[in-house]
């Protein structure tokens, strides 16, 4: 039986999952003190703040941060295939100022993408989950709609087929 192409999306997935579950740091950001919170708890409501696709429906109601991604391959050779992982991290304008954490700058927008880039490319664990060289960062783009503001994070790393 021939290896399916597009298995890789979905391997990619859990270990972004992993990685952004895996940060404290992450999640008090998205959930505020989860000290009193089961973990079973803690996971469910992670799962509400991190969706593993792109749509990002103007019918979110809550005034939070979220984080967005996906995984395109662009290009699929014989051997070796492209994979590029974008990420949206943002945040409802009206909580977008006064947040602070230890060792990050800017806005909690800022902060949070500086947050996504220790887990995916800082740890040297959760570098060597991707490929067959490590996730690059390629680029950071502004993410603005009427409500949330963010960055749009794209990822890329070359792996085998």
């Amino acid at each position: 039986m021939r290896k399916r192409r597009t298995e890789e999306r979905a391997k990619y997935k859990e270990a972004i999952q992993t990685a952004l579950y895996n940060r404290d740091d992450i999640k008090t950001l998205l959930l505020g003190d989860t000290t009193e919170l089961a973990t079973s708890e803690i996971r469910k409501l992670f799962k509400e703040h991190v969706k593993s696709h792109l749509f990002i429906d103007d019918t979110i109601e809550v005034t939070d941060s979220f984080i967005f991604y996906d995984v395109i391959m662009p290009r699929i050779g014989d051997r070796i295939k492209q994979c590029q992982v974008l990420l949206y991290a943002i945040c409802h304008r009206d909580i977008l100022d006064g947040y602070k954490a230890d060792g990050f700058r800017g806005n909690r927008a800022d902060i949070l993408s500086q947050m996504v880039e220790d887990a995916l490319l800082n740890d040297f664990d959760m570098a060597h989950e991707f490929g067959i060289g490590r996730l690059m960062l390629d680029s950071v783009d502004i993410y603005n709609s009427k409500r949330f503001y963010g960055c749009i994070m794209s990822f890329s790393v070359p792996d085998f087929r």
